[in-house]
């Protein structure tokens, strides 16, 4: 019962707001294997596990194409656009903090079980954040944060002070690492990144 209590307080957020320079074209947009596109896909598999789920994104094309998806709102973030961790703190000044599962739109190779893990483990210890790991490194863009008003300001506190890394916020907050199928967790940002991700 706690599990299910503890999930039902759970929301999602997808990072979909890169330039994607370095790929020539939107990331999110890219048509996906199993159909839709990348940002189709893993906004589906949030929905298949009962989340609520909000899209950050600097391109009003992403909520056309949610636009009539039950259970998913789109966030247009305005310019200058600094980057997923300023993007995060623009919702959370808007919405009110809690659980929020965060995943990037550039991990096409995720499935279900992978994100099954996550909440799992985070529901074991509700109050500390849980970081995927590919088994050399973490992938801190793929995990369950518990937002509370002290999580918040540590967060801001490293914007303010010029710090938009995600990993110089992580190494501020308690968090553990749960080790994930390194497939899964590739990403591409590159036509060469692409190249390798469908070998």
């Amino acid at each position: 019962m706690l599990r299910l209590l503890q999930q039902r307080y759970l929301s999602a957020c997808v990072l979909s707001g890169g330039q994607s320079r370095r790929m020539g074209h939107d990331k999110a947009l890219m048509p996906h294997p199993a159909g839709g596109t990348w940002l189709s896909h893993i906004t589906g598999l949030l929905i298949e596990l009962g989340l609520p789920v909000k899209v950050l994104s600097g391109h009003p094309g992403h909520q056309q194409q949610l636009l009539l998806v039950p259970g998913v709102e789109v966030f247009v973030e305005p310019p200058p656009w600094d980057g997923p961790l300023q993007a995060l703190n623009r919702l959370l000044e808007q919405h009110e903090q809690g659980p929020l599962f965060v995943a990037p739109v550039d991990m096409p190779n995720l499935r279900l079980g992978a994100l099954q893990t996550l909440i799992s483990s985070w529901q074991q210890q509700p109050d500390i954040a849980v970081v995927a790991h590919d088994g050399h490194r973490l992938q801190p863009l793929l995990g369950i944060y518990p937002f509370s008003s002290r999580l918040h300001r540590v967060l801001v506190e490293e914007l303010n002070q010029g710090n938009s890394s995600w990993n110089y916020w992580l190494s501020r907050i308690p968090y553990r690492s749960v080790t994930l199928p390194a497939i899964q967790l590739l990403n591409a940002n590159s036509q060469v990144d692409l190249a390798a991700l469908q070998r």
